[in-house]
């Protein structure tokens, strides 16, 4: 039965990464769409960030109480709650007819939105083994580049041929989709849908949490958790524990440099480069295809070639998109073609990190709190998106230049890695080496 189930991951692992695609797709389609909303209703750069940062008004809290539903109610209705939220909300800016109404239907799906990261995480935390953890999580997170790929090179053409209505009515409708697949093709794995009986016949339950750890965070790294799950810890609980708040930093200042330039991109390529729209989407594209790579590349590589460390895995990519912010604020229009190798380069780092810094919030929370911890840091990643983009356009509209607002980006990189920095890394054990030893190839 346990090989059987372990078998299946992958197959659940699908069933989260469209359902994460869909939300992404609602959040991201924002930036490809920015030149026609711009126009359509007389927008200023910083009213175009705030659209971009109007899901995460209500993301962000909605992460939180996400967090704790999903260790209580399960994966399954919190993904279908989420992709019915998000797919319904989209599908009305149809027939948004003002700034306000399109600003108010964009932060009432990022209610929709909140309810699947805490629920992909420990959908990921439940199946996967220590070893291909992170792995998985930057399999999953590739969707949110894949959708952006994909808003990115569609949206602009349905917009020039249809109008930006039916951006956001493409979306929509292929929202609905994911949820008929949410709802039923996630399964939880045996002794995860309160069946305690685990407990009964002898299933370990995993060694001692770490020193210094929050009460919630437990051993059991199995692909499997053979044992029922521990009382979740409190919120306050959380909040004390030192690691859980420096991981939140990072993600707030990862964040602001992340949808900042996912916001602004196509925007500053048509006024420094003077592209087209849809040639400065393509970049877009670019961008998120690198982060694409980015995710998987870095948990492989943390997974296998760094024992599991998340830590320097983390700076390398603060570090990477520290160089590429430089080379933005410095040079601008007078990089020319090499603006493709920067922009790739940025999307590797600033877009790619989010696999690390999920499986780090997951392995921080245990089986208890996986969900919790991964709302919370979310939570603060989404601080970040709500300040970010409306700042970045800020500087923008004040100067005139786009080099400050780069300028600031780096500086929030730099921020982002003396966190990490001070970070403690959880070193669990695997509880039951036979399950968790099996290769990916291995099926």
């Amino acid at each position: 039965a346990v090989g059987a189930a372990h078998r299946r991951r992958f197959r659940i692992l699908a069933v989260v990464w469209v359902s994460y695609l869909l939300v992404y797709l609602a959040r991201l389609s924002v930036g490809p769409l920015s030149p026609f909303l711009k126009d359509a209703f007389d927008l200023s750069n910083a009213q175009v960030g705030a659209l971009m940062s109007a899901t995460a008004f209500t993301y962000a809290p909605t992460l939180i109480v996400a967090g704790w539903l999903v260790d209580r109610a399960g994966v399954r209705r919190m993904l279908a709650a989420g992709t019915l939220i998000a797919s319904l909300c989209v599908l009305t800016l149809f027939l948004a007819s003002s700034y306000w109404v399109v600003l108010g239907l964009l932060a009432l799906s990022g209610i929709g939105a909140g309810c699947i990261y805490p629920s992909a995480v420990r959908a990921v935390l439940l199946w996967f083994p220590v070893g291909e953890r992170a792995t998985a999580i930057g399999v999953n997170q590739t969707a949110i580049n894949i959708s952006g790929i994909f808003g990115a090179v569609t949206l602009p053409v349905i917009a020039v041929r249809l109008g930006w209505e039916y951006g956001f009515l493409a979306v929509g409708a292929l929202g609905l989709a994911v949820f008929a697949v949410a709802v039923v093709g996630y399964g939880d794995p045996p002794g995860e849908d309160g069946d305690r009986s685990a407990a009964a016949t002898g299933a370990l339950a995993g060694p001692p949490m770490r020193p210094g750890a929050p009460a919630s965070v437990t051993g059991g790294t199995s692909a499997l958790w053979l044992a029922p799950a521990p009382p979740p810890a409190g919120l306050l609980t959380l909040l004390a524990a030192r690691d859980v708040r420096l991981l939140a930093l990072v993600g707030l200042f990862l964040g602001v440099v992340e949808y900042s330039a996912l916001a602004h991109l196509v925007l500053y390529l048509k006024s420094e480069f003077l592209l087209t729209a849809v040639a400065a989407g393509a970049v877009l594209a670019l961008a998120e295809a690198s982060g694409a790579i980015g995710k998987p590349v870095s948990g492989l590589f943390s997974d296998r070639r760094l024992g599991g460390r998340r830590r320097p895995a983390l700076l390398a990519m603060a570090a990477l998109a520290l160089v590429a912010c430089l080379a933005l604020a410095a040079f601008g229009a007078d990089l020319g073609a090499a603006v493709y190798v920067v922009v790739a380069l940025l999307g590797l780092s600033a877009i790619g990190w989010g696999g690390l810094f999920g499986t780090a919030a997951g392995e921080i929370g245990g089986r208890a709190a996986a969900g919790q911890v991964a709302g919370l840091t979310a939570a603060a990643v989404n601080v970040g998106v709500f300040v970010g983009p409306p700042g970045f356009g800020a500087l923008v509209d004040l100067t005139g230049s786009y080099a400050l607002a780069w300028l600031t980006l780096a500086v929030s990189c730099v921020a982002a890695m003396g966190c990490i920095w001070l970070l403690d890394e959880p070193r669990e054990l695997c509880p039951v080496p036979e399950v968790c030893e099996i290769p990916f190839d291995e099926l």
